[in-house]
């Protein structure tokens, strides 16, 4: 059932967790002239969980009027087809993504294909992540640092460019609400059905930390994740800073393992942060885009010389 975090604002169950084996939570926010759905879940989504969701409520998925895709990840923006034929939605979504969030074959290509030495997907793999896109639509609103969404509720878009290039936080002035979606993510978070953790993900360490700070200096009472409940403004914070701390702690991490080896590898880095750090399973999408940022950062500090491979 939904459940009302502030007024107008209600978070809706998905079958993300049965799916996938994690939490996700969507909201939806009566915003006047606008009914606003924040993400769409993954392409089984709507059908299966945001409509009997919203019934509860009064309303169906023909009633949602803007709905807000935070970044282009599958479980953010793979439901977008779906809502499309069910109603006259308009998309909104980061600028800077734009090109993710139109084409299934460059999102797959430039996230999960950037490292091809060190990771490539299998054609099952490709078939389950293709499977939860579906097919893409056109983004009717580039949300840019500092729009208001559409509506009659002041909804602030932040662009944090943490978690992935272009994304985004938005506040709820009224409430001060804010919706952090994927950026504050902790030390990651735990699989429901597995003894392993989902490790974070960014792709540029200082667009992620710069993100991060910025969150910190906004007012806010309460902190709503994509992954996790609400929590109140002490606890958000908290989450922010440990986030933060984990950066600190790949950092010294990357730093030590030069130090003694003399070189290091997209995929050494990689194998230690998913097995050094945590129970995170070492070699996967979420390790290797954090050991590439992490290098990528130490060459640009000068603190390390980057070589390309050569094949042989």
């Amino acid at each position: 059932m939904p459940v009302e975090i502030a007024p107008g604002i209600h978070q809706l169950a998905t079958d993300y967790p049965h799916v996938c084996g994690l939490p996700l939570w969507l909201h939806v926010i009566e915003a006047g002239s606008e009914l606003v759905l924040l993400d769409s879940g993954i392409a089984s989504t709507p059908e299966s969980s945001t409509a009997p969701e919203l019934a509860a409520l009064g309303m169906g998925l023909s009633d949602l009027t803007l709905v807000v895709n935070s970044h282009a990840h599958p479980d953010h923006m793979g439901g977008n087809a779906v809502l499309r034929r069910h109603g006259a939605a308009r998309f909104a979504a980061p600028a800077l993504e734009a090109g993710w969030l139109e084409d299934n074959e460059r999102l797959l290509t430039e996230l999960w294909g950037s490292d091809p030495d060190v990771m490539s997907l299998s054609g099952a793999e490709r078939s389950e992540l293709l499977d939860m896109l579906d097919e893409r639509v056109r983004i009717d609103v580039l949300l840019r640092d500092g729009d208001v969404l559409p509506g009659d509720r002041p909804l602030r878009v932040i662009t944090t460019s943490g978690h992935s290039p272009g994304h985004i936080a938005v506040l709820d002035e009224a409430s001060r609400t804010l919706f952090t979606f994927d950026d504050a993510q902790g030390r990651g978070r735990p699989f429901l059905d597995s003894s392993l953790w989902l490790a974070p993900l960014y792709t540029d360490v200082a667009r992620y930390t710069t993100g991060l700070t910025r969150l910190l200096e906004l007012d806010f009472d309460t902190v709503v994740p994509s992954h996790g409940d609400p929590m109140d403004a002490t606890a958000g914070r908290n989450l922010v800073q440990e986030s933060l701390e984990w950066v600190f702690s790949v950092d010294e991490l990357a730093a030590k393992l030069l130090r003694t080896r003399g070189s290091l590898t997209v995929r050494e880095l990689a194998a230690a942060i998913g097995t050094d750090l945590g129970a995170y399973g070492g070699i996967n999408l979420q390790t290797v885009r954090m050991a590439r940022a992490h290098l990528d950062q130490l060459s640009r500090q000068g603190e390390a010389i980057p070589r390309w491979h050569q094949p042989d």
